[in-house]
């Protein structure tokens, strides 16, 4: 007798409790050590941190203002162009968090700023003392 076809959802379904099984030993360390990966790498800068920050800031600046860059080989200004373009694009994924929306902030169709509302009582006072 041949064995029934599996249908799409059943197939996830064995492939996701096979991953879920082949992963499940191995959870509780991989998350120990996520979570001090993150704590390391997510900290704020510490007192004693600062002097190699603003070193490695005049560094940056020295590079730009000699004109080093233009003596950088194709390979290491493409890693240094990366490496920009990631933490430029990691700034907007902050922003997206932020903000709680992708396109920009959701304001509301009745939403009437409070400039916009002094204006209008400035006006209808004006209004009132014509007539």
């Amino acid at each position: 007798m041949a064995t029934p076809k599996l249908g799409f959802f059943e197939k996830i379904a064995n492939l996701s409790g096979a991953l879920y099984r082949h992963q499940a030993a191995q959870f509780p360390r991989r998350l120990a050590v996520l979570k001090a990966v993150g704590k390391h790498e997510l900290a704020p800068p510490r007192q004693a941190d600062w002097p190699a920050i603003k070193a490695d800031w005049a560094k940056v600046q020295n590079f730009i203002q000699t004109g080093a860059y233009k003596n950088l080989s194709v390979r290491e200004g493409l890693v240094y162009t990366a490496v920009t373009l990631e933490v430029v694009f990691w700034f907007f994924v902050g922003e997206m968090i932020g903000r709680r929306y992708i396109f920009g902030y959701l304001v509301p169709s009745d939403f009437v700023s409070s400039s916009t509302k002094k204006i209008v009582k400035e006006q209808e006072a004006l209004a009132a003392l014509e007539a």
